[in-house]
C-alpha cells in the first residue's frame, strides 16, 4: 500500500509536468488522477473492499501506470528518435 500511496503522489503531479508542452496529455490525464484518488478514499474508508473493489483500483492503477508510460515515450523517445534519425540522414547524405 505505501508504494500505491508513493505513486499515487507523482501520478497527480504528473499532469503538472506536462502543462506546459503537452496541456492536452495533461487534460487527459486528470481524470485519471481524480479516479485513483477517488478509488483510493474509498479503499481507506471501506474497511472490506470486496473482489469489484479490488479490480477498479487495480484497473486504475494499470490504465494509469500505462498512460504514463505512453506519455513519457511520446514526450521523450519520439523526439530523441527523430533527432538521431535526422542526424543519421544528414551523415549519409555527406558521403
Amino acid at each position: 500500500m505505501d508504494v500505491f500511496l508513493v505513486y499515487l503522489f507523482v501520478a497527480t503531479a504528473t499532469p503538472l509536468f506536462l502543462w506546459v508542452e503537452h496541456r492536452k496529455w495533461a487534460v487527459l490525464h486528470i481524470p485519471f488522477v481524480i479516479a485513483l484518488w477517488s478509488a483510493f478514499i474509498y479503499y481507506v474508508a471501506v474497511p472490506e473492499l470486496g473482489g469489484w473493489g479490488h479490480v477498479t483500483l487495480w484497473s486504475l492503477f494499470v490504465a494509469n501506470l500505462a498512460f504514463a508510460h505512453i506519455a513519457a515515450f511520446m514526450l521523450y523517445a519520439v523526439p530523441f528518435i527523430q533527432k538521431q534519425k535526422k542526424k543519421r540522414s544528414t551523415t549519409v547524405r555527406n558521403f
